[in-house]
């Protein structure tokens, strides 16, 4: 054959062409895995030596993209690339990987995955044309009192003495629009009515003022006929309220009402109390009852002192969410007692009392579903509305859910952060905002379950690290620091929690060791609805009147009606349930004409469509606010000139810095864990409208687990059992749960009175069973999404 002058130079192993050892003895397990792995070896070789590359040795980072090793790990993997020329087997993954950045995960000997947050993240789906610009025109506040100065409690129909005591000693100078409306209209006429209106509209005085006038012009007629007005003259009016906090509140209201008609008497029964307590007030007597709809209904069955044959004014406050509640039976149970003893109470009349009964509902926003109270409670209602051009006066309820909007003064925004970035994206916001003395002084968490709340109440209060800005040198030096961080730690890795026992803490207070200093101190507070209730309303005192600077991290419990001053901002860091629950939730702020700012969390990908609705209530400024943005901001040092690689870098040591006291502590792992898998549980109970955003297929569950200081594989995190605190509060349970987890699979969630949380069941393989079965038929998930 000719030479055509081509010259090759292939440069091989030493051992190319060595024959092949052959192995001998063993088993033939044995024999083939030696064969493979002597085989493996050849490979790599031949690699380097085709290439020139080597092995990355011990510790040795790889690229500027690559993940901090820690000892004891191995070393991460390079991600093959389209354009290069390595050959390597194919492994499956151990968790997904983005589609637009490949990124193997290092894993530590003992099987955790310590991903970097600047990595893998989906990138934003919606990206706006330019960045949005606050509007910073004055606006008038929708919900502030009236102006107008015809508008005074005077001209409502309230007696002189009434409208003296809210002036000087309430210091309500005028009404707002909806109590105008709604006092003038209950005052003149015995009809039922649907009073909707903004939060913090004063909607509570709307309906207490027409009752307590009322109340007060039977006690002067009583009195004209000779006969003596007491507590014991008997019950007039009741108030449904779906939550103990919201019931208290009523109360505390109604009793600076009543501090001018001292001869009214005002009363509450609630859930977590003593009955033998209540039967005692009862049986004193009450002319106006605040109360849950579970315990009244308890009451009436077992508690014969209390009798409801006289009552003529009934209130269902937030009805909507009385509906979704599960408390349709105890409601239709309650009415059609009040129907029932009031043909009896006809048989011995009382000098003034109306001869029928009215029943008011009210709530900020009104759903379709106020058509079963409607057929069960409600007789040819009126709407009451602050605009009658956007809603109908003949009662329609798809009209006013239409006309709702958030306060027009309340300024709106959005975050989009990767969900491995969430954690410490909250922690940069909050910092942010309270890092000048005085720019904040309340703000409220919303998160999605109780475990959650506990989890991020233990990190954020958690002991006093080192300055977050110290750079770090080395893994040695690191883990000698992490020990130093947690002095009198008395828990080590090895120690072991019995699965399912309460891990829970009492405390619910503490100082935000995370993001306050000493020049800015912040108190942190936690609420749930499996606290035990005293400690519930100590919890909301607290925060109330809390002199520094705080921060209540809390559930939907604390989302409907409680009117919490000086709140200045609303963080959802977990989405709400619906979008009737974002209105909610955002309305603990821009009360009564104050200013106010709301920031929901949002992740890239299908969760951008819920901007559409937010927009839906044309909010007056709506900012879009990026992780990169907010971490920036929190993280950037105090001096110097702040470089990508500065901030990226203190972020990434106080995430390192979170995940190691979560490793190192038995207790918090396991919180960490159960608000993992209580989370997800959370995320499928989204209304059906809205599956489509939150859509749990789309969810990264390795990177969520990152969001909550876990370096598990989302497989492997499993803790049986209880959730702490639960076991105490299951025993005392009305039968309304009961009948609420017999109704028929696919129906919306049920949750209790007091406890807004996500329920779990005391029974490890049926809560997996039904919980598997509730998310394959809501979100086609598999088991392996499921974690």
């Amino acid at each position: 054959m000719a030479d055509d002058g081509m010259l090759l130079n292939f440069e091989l192993a030493p051992d190319a062409f060595a024959p092949a050892k052959k192995i001998k003895g063993g088993s033939w397990k044995d024999r083939l895995t030696a064969r493979k792995s002597a085989e493996y070896g050849r490979q790599k070789a031949q690699e380097r030596a085709t290439l020139g590359k080597t092995i990355p040795q011990y510790g040795e980072v790889q690229s500027d993209e690559e993940e901090l090793i820690l000892p004891g790990e191995r070393p991460s993997k390079r991600a093959r690339t389209a354009d290069s020329g390595e050959s390597r087997s194919v492994t499956k993954p151990r968790i997904q990987k983005s589609a637009h950045r490949g990124d193997e995960l290092p894993k530590t000997n003992t099987g955790e995955v310590i991903s970097s947050l600047f990595t893998s993240n989906p990138a934003s789906t919606v990206t706006p044309a330019q960045p949005a610009v606050e509007d910073e025109t004055p606006i008038e506040p929708s919900n502030a009192p009236l102006n107008d100065e015809l508008a005074t409690f005077t001209t409502l129909g309230l007696s002189s003495t009434l409208a003296s005591h809210l002036l000087k000693k309430l210091d309500l100078k005028a009404p707002t629009a909806i109590q105008r409306k709604a006092v003038q209209q209950l005052c003149a006429a015995d009809t039922d009515a649907f009073i909707q209106a903004e939060t913090g509209s004063g909607k509570t005085l709307a309906y207490l003022l027409p009752i307590v006038q009322r109340i007060s012009q039977l006690s002067q007629q009583m009195k004209d006929a000779g006969q003596k007005f007491t507590r014991e003259s008997g019950l007039f009016a009741i108030v449904l309220a779906p939550t103990r906090e919201l019931a208290k509140q009523i109360t505390t209201v109604l009793e600076g009402l009543l501090s001018c008609c001292h001869w009214i008497v005002g009363g509450i029964v609630i859930g977590g109390e003593k009955k033998q307590s209540e039967k005692a007030r009862l049986r004193k007597g009450v002319n106006i009852l605040v109360a849950t709809p579970g315990r009244l209904a308890d009451h009436i069955n077992t508690t014969e002192v209390l009798d409801v044959s006289k009552v003529r004014w009934l209130v269902l406050d937030e009805g909507d969410r009385l509906v979704e509640l599960g408390f349709e039976q105890d409601i239709q149970k309650i009415v059609s007692v009040l129907n029932l003893r009031n043909r009896k109470a006809q048989e011995t009349p009382v000098p003034g009392l109306p001869e029928r009964r009215t029943t008011v509902l009210c709530s900020a926003t009104i759903k379709a579903n106020v058509e079963q109270l409607r057929s069960i409670a409600l007789k040819d209602p009126v709407s009451i509305a602050v605009d009658p051009a956007e809603t109908n006066d003949t009662g329609d309820s798809s009209a006013l859910e239409q006309a709702f909007s958030a306060p027009a003064q309340l300024k709106q925004s959005y975050v989009v952060a990767p969900a491995k970035q969430r954690l410490v994206t909250l922690f940069a916001a909050l910092k942010q905002a309270f890092r000048r003395k005085g720019s904040v002084m309340k703000c409220m968490v919303f998160m999605s379950c109780a475990d959650s709340v506990d989890f991020h109440f233990e990190l954020l209060t958690r002991p006093s690290s080192t300055e977050t800005g110290a750079q770090q040198d080395g893994d040695a030096e690191r883990d000698a620091a992490q020990t130093q961080r947690v002095p009198g730690a008395n828990l080590s890795r090895t120690d072991k929690i019995p699965q399912g026992n309460t891990i829970s803490d009492t405390r619910t207070q503490g100082p935000a060791t995370a993001f306050g200093s000493e020049e800015t101190p912040v108190q942190l507070f936690r609420l749930h609805g499996s606290l035990q209730q005293a400690t519930r309303t100590s919890t909301l005192k607290g925060f109330t009147k809390c002199s520094d600077p705080a921060v209540l991290v809390c559930t939907d419990v604390a989302s409907r009606g409680l009117d919490l001053p000086n709140v200045d901002l609303v963080i959802e860091y977990d989405a709400p349930f619906s979008k009737e629950d974002h209105l909610h939730r955002v309305g603990r702020t821009a009360r009564a004409g104050k200013d106010g700012r709301a920031m929901i969390f949002l992740m890239p990908g299908s969760e951008e469509g819920y901007v559409d609705i937010l927009k839906e209530g044309k909010p007056r400024n709506l900012t879009r606010h990026d992780a990169d943005e907010l971490l920036k901001k929190g993280f950037a040092p105090a001096a110097g000139v702040v470089t990508d690689s500065s901030w990226e870098q203190l972020a990434t040591n106080w995430q390192i810095d979170v995940e190691r006291w979560a490793s190192d502590h038995p207790k918090h792992l396991e919180q960490a864990r159960r608000a993992y898998q209580s989370h997800i549980r959370a995320y499928t109970t989204h209304v059906a409208a809205e599956r489509s955003i939150f859509d749990m297929k789309q969810m990264h569950l390795g990177h969520l687990a990152k969001a909550f200081a876990l370096r598990d594989k989302p497989g492997s995190i499993r803790v049986p059992g209880q959730r702490p605190g639960k076991d105490a509060g299951a025993k005392n349970k009305e039968s309304r749960r009961n009948q609420a987890a017999k109704k028929a699979p696919g129906t919306k969630r049920q949750r209790g009175d007091d406890d807004m949380d996500v329920p779990t069941a005391t029974d490890e393989h049926d809560a997996r069973r039904r919980m598997y079965a509730k998310m394959k038929a809501m979100s086609g998930a598999s088991e392996f999404n499921l974690g």
